[in-house]
């Protein structure tokens, strides 16, 4: 009986398998970074211009977040660092956004 195949990244030219945690996402690891870098320096460039972040991208943020934390916590082989450096950097720059939207209130937005 053969194992069944893994995913790969829905990335063009990326044959990188998808972890089990970001099979809703079809991404591999490095790419599923790569969007949420891009997401937290999306908000942050908008904060910087005077615009509200809206409450679904804060939410998506702190989804990267829970991701960030898991994988740190369940990967401690070396083969990872790079990635571990990148979430490392994204949770810092999440934090240093909350810290800024905590002193800017009105550029959170709000549902209704």
């Amino acid at each position: 009986m053969t194992k069944p195949s893994r995913p790969v990244c829905k990335r063009d030219g990326c044959t990188a398998v998808v972890p089990p945690t970001l099979t809703a996402e079809n991404l591999c690891v490095d790419h599923y970074l790569e969007d949420a870098i891009e997401r937290l320096e999306e908000a942050v460039t908008s904060c910087r211009d005077g615009h509200v972040v809206a409450p679904g991208t804060l939410d998506k943020l702190r989804n990267h977040a829970d991701f960030a934390v898991t994988f740190l916590a369940e990967h401690s082989a070396d083969d990872s660092l790079r990635q571990k450096e990148m979430l490392l950097q994204f949770l810092l720059g999440l934090a240093n956004l909350h810290e800024y939207l905590s002193h800017n209130a009105p550029l959170v937005g709000r549902t209704r």
